[in-house]
C-alpha cells in the first residue's frame, strides 16, 4: 500500500492526465450515446415502417393473385361443357347429374381457400354443391344463398359479397364468414336461369393473406368501394360498413390508386397503407398502431438517455475538478516564462500553448546554432575537399594534399579505395521524403559507414548526390575479405537502425591521390549492376570483365517470340519469352543491357500498336514516356514485372476489342434475320457470308454473345412470327408457314408442335397459352 501511495505521489501529474483522459472520454462517450441513440431510434422507426409496408403490400399481393386467379379459374370453368348444362339442360340423368357434381368437386378441391362450390338452376329449382349431392330449393342447406339470389345476389354493386351464415349439410355443421362470388347469366337485374356460386372461407384467406404478419401492432382488412368490409383480421368486423369513418371516407374519395394516410384512431397515431385493385373492385388497407409498434423501441430510448444524462453530469464535474488541479501547474509555468529576460522574443504569443511552444521553439533554436557554429564549417569544408579529390576536379598533387590535411585527411597514406553506397527504391523515397530529410538521412548513413569503418583504418564517407554516399578507406592494398565484411556490416547496420536498404560497390584500389577518381569510377560503374544483382547487393570494380555480349540473332529472336505471343494473344507464352530473354541478358554488359531492354521496349510497343484494332487510350505507346519510365527500374525484376504488364494489358485490349467486334456482327445478324426471316433461304451458310466469317466460327461467336444456337434463334423467331398470324388472322396453318420461311408445310407442323407442344391449328383454337 506504501508503495502504490509512493508512486501516486511521485507520478501525480501523469495520475491527473489519465484521468483526465478518462473523463472526457466519458463526456465523448455520452455525448456520441446521446446522438447514436436519437440517430438510431430514428433509424429503427423508419426501418420499422418500411419493413410494416412492405408486410402490408405483400399481403395485398397475395390477396390480389389469390382472388384475381380464383375469379378467373371460376370465370373460365363457368363456359365449360358441364357447367352450362347444369344451367340449361332441359333434363338431368343420373350421368349428367354425376358430371357436374365431380366438375364442382374438382373446382373446390383445386383451391385451397375455396369452401364450396354451389351451381343453381332456378327453372328447375335445383341446387348442385361440392359438399353434397343435386338438392331441390326446399332441401337446400344453405337457405342464406337462396335468400341473397331473389334479392339480386349484390351487396351495394360488389361482386364479393361477405356474409356470415351457418348451416348443417350430411349431418356436417359450418358457421363461419364466406366470401361469395356470383357468376350469372341475366336479363336486366334478374337471373334468367341462376348462376355458378364459389364460396372462399374467409378464413383461410386471412391467414394465407397475412401468412402470420398479424399483430395488435398492424391489421389488414379488405373493404368494396361503398366501405363494406369483405375481409378483416378480426372476424367481428366482416360485412360492417366503415365508410362514416374519417379516415376509411379520406381513402374512398382519393382518386389515388395507392398511398400511405398518416391519422389518429382513439388518441393513438395509426398509418394507413392502401392499395386500390382496379381488376376486382376492392381496397386493401392495411392498418398500422404506431404506438404497439414502437413501445419496446421508446422504452429502450427513455433508459438509455436517462443512463446518459446522469453520466454527463458526473463527467461535467469530475472534468471541472480535475481541470483545476492540471491547469494550476501550467499557469505557474507560463507566469515564470513571462519573467525571463528572452520574454519579448515570445511576447507576441496568442495563447499560453503558443507562449510555451515560442519559448521552446526558441531553446532549440539556440541549441542548434551553437552545434552548427561549431561543426558547420569543417564538414562543408572536408566535403567539398573529398567530393573533388573523388571525381577528378583538381591537378595539382601538392596542393590537393594541403586541403585534405587542412580538413583533418591524412594525405600521405599509403593507398585508397572508394567504395559507393546506394539508396535502393530512391524513387519511392524522393517522394515520401523531403529533400533535407532525404540529406538528412544520407547523412546518418555516413556516421554508420564512418564508425564502422574507423575500426579497420581512417574512412571518410559524405554525400555523392542522388542516391549515392561516397566513402574513402585510407588503406594499403590488398585486405579484400576484412573490406568485404566492413561493407557489408554497414549495409546491415543501415537496414537495422534505419530501415533503409543500400547497394554497395566496392571500386579498385589507388596507389596514389591521382588514382583516387578511377577507384570512384570504377565502383560507380559497379554500382549500376544493382540492375542485375538487385537491392542490398555487394558488386565488384572488376565485374565488367566477366560480362558477355548477346549475339544479334539471339536477342532479334527472342524479341520475335515475345511478339509472337502477343499477337497469339496468349499471355503466358509471351511472358514466358520475356523471362528467358531477360536470364540471357543477365549475363551482358550494363551497356548493353539498357540498349536491348531500349530494342525490347520498341519491340512490345510497335506489336501492342498493331494489335489494337481502334482506340487505344487505355494503351501506353509514347515510346519517350515509356523509355523514362523504363529507366525509373532498379532492377531487373522490377522491369520484367513492367514489361510484362504491358503486354497483359495490351493482350487485354485487343480481347475486349474483338469481343465488342463480335458483338457488333451479332446484333447485325439479329436484325437481317427480323428483317428477313420470311426467306426461306435464310441459312447459317447465308449468315455467314454476310458476316465474312467461316461457319463454325460464326456459330462460336454467336452462341458466345447471344447465348442460344444460330440455328435455334432462326427457328425460335419464326415460330414466334407464327403464333401471331395464328391468333390474329385467319390465314390457313400452311400459308402462315410459307410466310415465315418454311417452304414444306409437313416440316412446318412438326417442327412447330416441336417447340410450342400443339399443332398449328390447336394452337389457334385453344387462344395460344390461355388456359394452359
Amino acid at each position: 500500500m506504501k508503495a502504490i501511495r509512493a508512486f501516486l505521489l511521485r507520478k501525480s501529474l501523469l495520475v491527473r492526465i489519465i484521468l483526465s483522459y478518462l473523463f472526457v472520454g466519458l463526456l465523448v462517450i455520452g455525448v456520441l450515446t446521446l446522438v447514436i441513440t436519437s440517430k438510431v431510434s430514428r433509424n429503427l422507426k423508419e426501418e420499422l415502417t418500411l419493413s410494416t409496408d412492405r408486410a402490408l403490400e405483400q399481403s395485398y399481393n397475395t390477396a390480389d393473385i389469390m382472388l384475381n386467379s380464383a375469379y378467373l379459374q371460376f370465370a373460365s370453368a363457368y363456359s365449360s361443357a358441364d357447367i352450362q348444362a347444369g344451367l340449361y339442360a332441359n333434363a338431368f340423368d343420373t350421368e349428367l347429374m354425376g358430371r357436374i357434381g365431380t366438375k364442382l368437386t374438382d373446382l373446390a378441391n383445386a383451391n385451397p381457400m375455396v369452401h364450396s362450390v354451389y351451381l343453381v338452376n332456378k327453372r328447375h329449382e335445383l341446387v348442385f354443391s361440392s359438399l353434397t349431392t343435386a338438392r331441390s330449393f326446399d332441401d337446400f342447406y344453405d337457405r342464406q344463398i337462396l335468400q341473397l339470389m331473389e334479392n339480386g345476389l349484390s351487396v351495394d354493386g360488389s361482386i364479393f359479397i361477405p356474409r356470415n351464415t351457418s348451416f348443417v349439410y350430411d349431418t356436417k355443421p359450418f358457421e363461419g364468414n364466406l366470401i361469395t362470388v356470383a357468376y350469372t347469366s341475366t336479363r336486366g337485374e334478374r337471373f334468367m336461369n341462376g348462376g355458378l356460386i364459389l364460396n372462399v372461407d374467409q378464413q383461410i384467406l386471412q391467414n394465407m393473406m397475412m401468412n402470420g404478419v398479424g399483430s395488435k401492432s398492424f391489421q389488414s382488412m379488405i373493404l368494396n368501394r361503398q366501405g363494406l368490409v369483405i375481409s378483416h383480421s378480426d372476424h367481428q368486423m366482416i360485412s360492417k360498413n366503415l365508410s362514416d369513418v374519417e379516415a376509411v371516407s379520406r381513402i374512398l374519395e382519393t382518386p389515388a390508386r395507392r398511398g400511405v394516410l398518416e391519422t389518429e384512431v382513439d388518441g393513438k397515431p395509426h398509418r394507413m397503407f392502401y392499395i386500390k385493385s382496379d381488376s376486382l373492385g376492392w381496397i386493401f388497407i392495411g392498418n398500422v398502431n404506431y404506438e404497439n409498434l414502437l413501445s419496446q423501441v421508446n422504452a429502450i430510448k427513455r433508459f438509455i438517455l436517462t443512463v446518459t444524462a446522469v453520466l454527463l453530469i458526473v463527467v461535467a464535474i469530475s472534468g471541472a475538478f480535475f481541470t483545476r488541479i492540471i491547469y494550476g501547474p501550467i499557469q505557474k509555468l507560463v507566469t515564470n516564462i513571462g519573467k525571463t529576460p528572452e520574454h519579448a522574443t515570445v511576447s507576441d504569443a496568442a495563447s499560453e500553448f503558443d507562449l510555451l511552444s515560442a519559448a521552446f521553439r526558441y531553446m532549440e533554436r539556440r541549441v542548434h546554432d551553437l552545434q552548427t557554429s561549431v561543426a558547420g564549417y569543417q564538414n562543408t569544408e572536408k566535403r567539398e575537399v573529398l567530393q573533388r579529390l573523388t571525381t577528378g576536379g583538381w591537378t595539382g598533387e601538392a596542393e590537393m594534399g594541403r586541403k585534405l590535411a587542412q580538413a583533418g585527411i591524412d594525405p600521405a597514406s599509403p593507398g585508397y579505395q572508394v567504395c559507393m553506397l546506394r539508396l535502393d527504391s530512391f524513387t519511392e523515397l524522393s517522394e515520401a521524403y523531403s529533400t533535407r530529410d532525404l540529406m538528412l538521412l544520407k547523412y546518418a548513413i555516413t556516421n554508420i559507414a564512418e564508425e564502422i569503418g574507423a575500426a579497420y583504418f581512417p574512412t571518410h564517407a559524405f554525400d555523392g548526390g542522388e542516391d549515392r554516399i561516397v566513402i574513402l578507406f585510407l588503406k594499403p592494398e590488398g585486405m579484400v575479405p576484412e573490406l568485404t565484411h566492413l561493407v557489408r556490416d554497414m549495409q546491415e547496420n543501415t537496414k537495422r537502425y534505419l530501415r533503409l536498404s543500400v547497394s554497395a560497390a566496392i571500386g579498385s584500389c589507388a596507389f596514389s591521390l591521382h588514382d583516387v577518381p578511377k577507384s570512384w569510377q570504377s565502383a560507380y560503374n559497379a554500382s549500376r549492376y544493382r540492375l542485375v544483382f538487385g537491392w542490398q547487393s555487394l558488386t565488384f570494380g572488376d565485374i565488367e570483365d566477366s560480362r558477355e555480349p548477346v549475339p544479334d540473332a539471339v536477342s532479334s529472336s527472342m524479341e520475335k517470340q515475345v511478339a509472337d505471343g502477343m499477337r497469339l494473344g496468349d499471355t503466358d507464352k509471351a511472358v514466358h519469352a520475356l523471362k528467358e530473354y531477360v536470364t540471357r541478358i543477365r549475363r551482358a554488359s550494363f551497356d548493353e543491357m539498357l540498349l536491348l531492354l531500349n530494342q525490347l521496349l520498341f519491340t512490345i510497343t510497335r506489336t501492342s500498336k498493331s494489335m489494337a484494332s481502334g482506340e487505344v487510350s487505355g494503351l501506353g505507346t509514347d515510346i519517350g514516356a515509356l523509355g523514362q519510365q523504363l529507366f525509373k527500374w532498379e532492377t531487373l525484376a522490377q522491369m520484367e514485372e513492367w514489361f510484362a504488364g504491358l503486354i497483359e494489358a495490351a493482350v487485354s485490349l485487343r480481347d475486349k476489342q474483338s469481343t465488342q467486334k463480335n458483338a457488333m456482327i451479332v446484333e447485325k445478324l439479329k436484325q437481317h434475320i427480323h428483317e428477313h426471316y420470311t426467306d426461306s433461304n435464310l441459312t447459317v451458310e447465308a449468315l455467314s457470308e454476310l458476316a465474312g466469317l467461316s461457319v463454325n466460327y460464326l456459330r462460336k461467336v454467336f452462341k458466345d454473345i447471344a447465348g442460344i444456337s444460330l440455328n435455334l434463334y432462326i427457328s425460335e423467331y419464326r415460330f414466334e412470327k407464327a403464333k401471331a398470324l395464328l391468333l390474329t388472322t385467319d390465314l390457313p396453318a400452311n400459308r402462315i408457314g410459307e410466310m415465315v420461311g418454311f417452304d414444306n408445310t409437313k416440316y412446318f407442323y412438326i417442327s412447330f408442335k416441336k417447340y410450342s407442344g400443339k399443332t398449328p391449328d390447336h394452337f389457334r383454337k385453344s387462344g395460344g397459352d390461355f388456359g394452359e
